[in-house]
């Protein structure tokens, strides 16, 4: 079972599907966060341990895509849990940064909370 206390980034460029994903989270007793692209996300959580699950799209608008954003995210914070999605290809296991789980979208989020339980 996933602590329903924490805070969860979704960073998604696709508002319809960022809502969705934030709204099931919310549903689910989570709080969370949006942002719409890695710059928005990394000033999201500038500062602040108040975000424990990072759940990112991998292909955004900006330059940064989702791999570097959770890449940098790992570099800041050995506690911060991520999630990468996408509705491409997924990426070769060495490109996710340590204990990142990938999922494939369409997904719920009911996935994503799936997803976290197996985080070691």
């Amino acid at each position: 079972m996933i602590d329903k206390s924490l805070t969860i980034l979704v960073v998604e460029d696709e508002p319809i599907i960022r809502m969705d994903l934030a709204l099931g989270l919310a549903d689910l007793g989570y709080n969370v966060l949006e942002a719409g692209d890695a710059a928005t996300a990394l000033r999201v959580m500038d500062g602040s341990d108040a975000v424990d699950v990072l759940v990112t799209d991998i292909d955004m608008p900006g330059e940064m895509n989702g791999i570097a954003l959770a890449t940098e995210v790992r570099r800041q914070s050995d506690s911060c849990r991520i999630v990468i999605m996408s509705g491409g290809t997924p990426p070769a296991p060495h490109a996710l940064p340590q204990h990142s789980p990938f999922l494939a979208k369409p997904l719920a989020a009911t996935d994503i909370v799936a997803a976290l339980v197996r985080i070691p």
